[in-house]
């Protein structure tokens, strides 16, 4: 009886094992995959994305509209432009993004391991997972941008093969599953030399979190008007073609300038200090003599030199370790102690909670290179002029105690406070503030105009997000300012930007004046 040849089962079985560990490397990946997407998910508790039929749904627009295809067909003549026309703060633009289709997809964020338990109750967050280059509600998802290679039209110019990606925290997590993202553009990174009114650097917001469209720029320039070094604004209609695709339009964005090195050169007059953008709920800690320590942290916009490294330190060692006295007598060494007192004067009367007084990001440091002084720099003012939902409520937000302006637990405000003369200074800004540039009835002539500009462009997008926009500009009290909040999530009603501002000078008046208490609102869980 001739031998079975054995092969053909053995090949078989073979067969079965490489089957069965693909499928356990497929379930294995299938699993971490869901894994990672529900803790991405776990961090949204309080808040769900967007669902059809909500009335905070907004529609991605997917046909250009009639003005804005006629903003698209006549560009206009940008040779004299200069870096004052650039960010006038009512000019709109025309900007479209050409991205060739193999770009398009290294445009999608790509993921790393989102970070763990990183929920902290009342609008705060453990902003930086060490997973990821950023820091942030992205980076601590996960989420990584990557450049890509893009055409850039700004009006009548062309750049090609400019440098595109994604920006942005909340404001990209919020419009994650619409084509209203918000851009990053850097002209000069794939070839050198390329700039735009002097700048190489573009910001585009995609104000989904202002229904009026106008708290960074109008916050900016509250800080311009009161002595505070700030961004300027513009806006621009956002377009973006993909692949052979015609030109899709995003919508309205605001055109914000780029804090770095030629900011700098404008508003300090040299480029040879240092930008940096911290991420800390422990401002300024002493975390030793290694400046890898502080780097991620601090995330320096340009390569800051060894005796800058040691302003930072020396200042954390500072704020950690000395004595009263010490301090008192130091810290005007490191601090431009009156630049600091209208800073923070102006983030308390915009009951700025999203940042420096609450979760300890969305502001910026600059050092100077002469001084070695830090001065404070706002930044992302989206959710400023009291509609941060996580603290308190609007009528809270709006009556703000100016005595003890920080949440929870702020070593450095604290330490401040205790500085001889220094709560007489924040005081004296604020009563300078609320005579010049903090006034109501001012502030709303500012809020009508650019309402008359931004309200045929907003109405390009959908109806509801015009409906909202006339909410925000235009009513006049909310209909219960004690009720807003996160758990009304999507649903939560436009932010009255008027009825804030005047509630808000009212009750800081009365609070300098000895005859309110303020209210020391409380985070949200």
């Amino acid at each position: 009886m001739p031998k079975r040849n054995p092969w053909p089962r053995r090949l078989a079985t073979l067969a079965a094992l490489v089957v069965a560990l693909a499928s356990v490397v497929w379930s294995t990946g299938t699993i971490r995959r869901h894994l990672r997407e529900s803790r991405r998910e776990a961090m949204w508790e309080g808040a769900r994305r967007p669902q059809q039929g909500d009335p905070a749904w907004v529609e991605p627009v997917r046909k250009p509209p009639v003005l804005a295809l006629a903003a698209l067909g006549s560009r206009r003549d940008t040779t004299s432009l200069d870096d004052a026309a650039l960010y006038g703060t009512t000019n709109v633009w025309t900007v479209h993004l050409r991205i060739p289709q193999e770009q398009a997809e290294a445009l999608e964020p790509r993921y790393v391991e989102p970070l763990d338990r990183s929920w902290m109750g009342g609008g705060r967050f453990e902003l930086r997972n060490p997973a990821a280059s950023r820091n942030g509600l992205s980076g601590v998802r996960g989420i990584e941008f990557d450049w890509v290679r893009a055409t850039v039209e700004f009006e009548d110019r062309t750049y090609s093969d400019a440098a595109v990606r994604h920006k942005g925290n909340g404001t990209f997590l919020r419009s994650e599953g619409t084509t209203k993202r918000p851009y990053k553009v850097d002209l000069d990174k794939f070839t050198q030399g390329r700039e735009l009114a002097g700048r190489n650097t573009l910001n585009f917001a995609n104000l989904v979190v202002d229904d009026s469209c106008m708290h960074d720029a109008l916050g900016y320039e509250f800080f311009r008007n009161a002595g505070v070094p700030a961004p300027r604004t513009a806006y621009a209609r956002l377009f973006r073609s993909t692949g052979t695709s015609g030109p899709e339009y995003l919508g309205l964005y605001a055109l914000v300038e780029n804090l770095d090195s030629d900011f700098a050169a404008r508003r300090f007059g040299t480029r040879k200090g240092v930008v940096f953008k911290p991420v800390t709920t422990e401002l300024f800690s002493d975390l030793g003599d290694d400046w890898s320590a502080y780097e991620g942290i601090y995330d320096p916009k340009s390569r800051p030199s060894e005796a800058q490294k040691q302003r930072v330190i020396g200042l954390a060692r500072l704020v950690t370790s000395a004595d009263d006295a010490t301090f008192a007598a130091r810290i005007g060494e490191f601090v431009e102690m009156d630049e600091f007192a209208r800073f923070l004067a102006g983030m308390v009367l915009l009951s700025s909670y999203d940042g420096f007084l609450n979760n300890g990001q969305n502001f910026c440091l600059w050092l100077h290179p002469q001084t070695g002084r830090f001065q404070f720099l706002p930044w992302d003012l989206d959710n400023a002029w009291g509609k941060f939902g996580w603290v308190g409520s609007a009528s809270d937000r709006a009556r703000a105690s100016i005595r003890r302006p920080w949440m929870g637990r702020h070593r450095f405000l604290e330490r401040m406070w205790q500085v001889p003369g220094f709560e007489e200074r924040y005081r004296q800004a604020l009563r300078e503030m609320l005579d010049t540039v903090f006034v109501p009835e001012r502030l709303h002539r500012r809020v009508d105009e650019m309402a008359a500009l931004l309200r045929p462009v907003v109405a390009e997008e959908t109806p509801v997000k015009a409906a909202r926009f006339e909410q925000a500009v235009t009513v006049l009290r909310p209909a219960d300012p004690s009720t807003d909040g996160p758990r009304s999530g999507w649903n939560r009603p436009p932010h009255p930007l008027k009825w804030f501002i005047t509630e808000r000078s009212r009750s800081v008046r009365a609070q300098l004046a000895g005859e309110e208490e303020g209210v020391q609102p409380v985070r949200r869980r």
